[in-house]
């Protein structure tokens, strides 16, 4: 096998981990654990429909997750210490 699909099968069974443990998470305790089952399906989906050139889409999805985390923080900060 090749080292790239190898990695692609072991991001694809984390990421099936991460849906299993969100989901068992989210029944039992609560449901603010649910965004995270939401984006481990996406990246599963991502993970299995990726073939030649892996890196270079996970690195292009690095960077939307890196904006996408950055906006939830300005955000975040915004709400949190707004004026009353």
């Amino acid at each position: 096998m090749n080292s790239e699909d190898v990695i692609v099968y072991f991001t694809a069974l984390v990421a099936i981990g991460i849906i299993a443990v969100g989901i068992l998470t989210t029944v039992l305790h609560s449901t603010m654990i649910a965004p995270i089952v939401i984006i481990g399906v996406v990246l599963a989906i991502f993970v299995l429909l990726s073939r030649g050139n892996f890196s270079h889409k996970i690195e292009s999805i690095e960077k939307i997750c890196f904006i996408i985390t950055f906006l939830a923080i300005v955000c975040s900060f915004i709400l949190l210490y707004k004026p009353m």
